[in-house]
């Protein structure tokens, strides 16, 4: 799983009959772009459930240590670490940026002494991109609509999973930096309605406007896709 978080209510950070209703399921490992309120809240009853590893920075790793998280399911990245994990997937921890000042900064360099009871207390932390290789694909995750240059200029891949959350005009020359066969906008849905009722923003037809030769495909809600 990438960020899972699927609770979306305006009023409480994690509704446990939201995760139960969808992230239920076997899980070996979590990846964790950063640890803003509308990615993280979710893990540890995904953890509870599944028994998976979360792959995150130390930020987030701190605020799961606040929540009662054990530490054997923790493992802090640290940026251009390989990972060998199961399924023969091997997972590479590129430095990345988040398109500030959208969401709450900063860092946690131990457990944090607030409550973790508000949106604010989500720090953004460290910030990471993962490249995906299992079954002779290259799959890109970047969370947020910002990157780290240095770490992805003339990156290529099969699949580009790319968040555009709230874009505007200033995001990095995507297209003369990164190769992709097929690009996916992610993370521009209003983030507060429940996925039964899930509504997209209007960051992607921004998006094209700007940039009218990237082609990309929508995901399907809620539904299986089949990369190929």
């Amino acid at each position: 799983m990438i960020a899972p978080y699927v609770s979306r209510n305006p009023v409480q950070l994690t509704v446990p009959d939201e995760v139960d209703r969808y992230l239920h399921g076997p899980a070996d490992f979590i990846l964790m772009t950063h640890s803003h309120w509308d990615h993280l809240p979710d893990v540890p009853r995904v953890i509870a459930h599944s028994g998976a590893t979360l792959y995150a920075s130390k930020t987030a790793c701190a605020i799961m240590r606040k929540v009662g998280v054990p530490e054997q399911h923790l493992h802090e990245l640290t940026y251009g670490e390989v990972l060998n994990l199961p399924g023969e997937v091997r997972v590479t921890a590129l430095e990345s940026r988040h398109m500030e000042p959208t969401g709450a900064p900063g860092y946690y360099q131990s457990v944090p002494t607030v409550s973790m009871q508000e949106r604010a207390h989500w720090l953004c932390g460290e910030v990471f991109a993962f490249l995906i290789e299992v079954e002779g694909q290259r799959i890109l995750n970047i969370g947020s609509a910002n990157f780290h240059l240095p770490a992805l200029d003339q990156q290529h891949c099969d699949h580009f999973f790319c968040g555009i959350s709230r874009w505007k005009p200033g995001f990095p020359e995507l297209l003369g930096h990164i190769t992709f066969r097929h690009f996916y906008p992610t993370h521009h849905d209003d983030f507060v309605h429940p996925l039964r009722e899930f509504a997209l923003r209007d960051d992607y037809i921004r998006l094209k406007t700007a940039l009218p030769d990237l082609t990309g495909n929508e995901l399907p809600v809620l539904e299986w896709l089949e990369l190929s």
